[in-house]
């Protein structure tokens, strides 16, 4: 089996490494990730400037390369490079990823961008403290992550995904154990509810932060409400065609 491993914490993160180790059993491992931190780049492709690649050596990886680019360059270049994957791994991410907000994630967008060439994907996350989502996971125990990393890409290699799911989207709590459970669960609404912070630079002059403010309660059912409230791993099923599920003719009553 070829698998693709990617991820929006740069290929020197110690997440990727942890998940060369879980999945270099089920399948040959080929590694495609930016050489550098691109937390919340979407989807985002580069389209005016070259984009440059660079051999890494990733300890048990069949190949690795750090590409100047964002993860949804990263899948376009593993693809072109060496052809289809049976699985695309986006992870192990530092920092859950909850939420409609996955379409900021590029961790998450990683996975869809490879699950619209038709690769079954999953996106993985493992919750950590803010101050270290933006490090390289230095101190971060990723063995349960890992375990249930290689427990669902065998599950989907052996059995694959069911009719009208396009990838897997994993959250892991910090404190979760190999006999946590699975909770299947939907998106919820929100995450965080941004805002604009301005500030005064030395000389005067406004400049902005885009940030968040916590949503605290999240409904039963939701992926936020599995990992924040009952402590469980979240798998939520994807599908990428997200054409709503409603009567045609009554959008054709409103519009026309």
């Amino acid at each position: 089996m070829r698998i693709l491993l990617t991820n929006d914490d740069g290929i020197y993160s110690n997440g990727i490494r942890a998940a060369v180790k879980a999945l270099s059993k089920p399948g040959e491992v080929y590694v495609v990730a930016p050489l550098f931190q691109r937390s919340a780049s979407g989807r985002a492709m580069t389209l005016h400037r070259p984009i440059r690649a660079k051999r890494v050596d990733v300890p048990e990886a069949r190949v690795a390369y750090g590409i100047d680019g964002t993860p949804t360059d990263c899948v376009i270049f593993a693809i072109a490079r060496f052809g289809k994957f049976d699985l695309a791994v986006s992870g192990i991410n530092l920092g859950e990823n909850l939420s409609t907000e996955i379409t900021v994630s590029g961790t998450a967008s990683a996975a869809i961008e490879a699950a619209t060439h038709g690769i079954p994907s999953i996106a993985m996350s493992l919750e950590v403290e803010w101050k270290k989502t933006l490090g390289d996971g230095s101190g971060v125990d990723f063995g349960v992550s890992s375990i249930f990393l290689r427990r669902i890409a065998e599950a989907v290699l052996r059995k694959g995904l069911p009719e009208g799911v396009d990838m897997l989207n994993v959250n892991v709590p910090s404190d979760a154990t190999p006999q946590t459970p699975i909770a299947i669960t939907r998106l919820a609404r929100k995450r965080y509810n941004p805002t604009v912070e301005e500030r005064i630079d030395p000389k005067g002059n406004p400049y902005y932060w885009i940030v968040g403010r916590l949503v605290e309660k999240f409904e039963p059912g939701t992926d936020a409400h599995a990992l924040k409230v009952e402590r469980k791993v979240s798998v939520t099923p994807i599908n990428i065609d997200m054409t709503s599920r409603v009567d045609f003719e009554k959008i054709r009553g409103i519009l026309l």
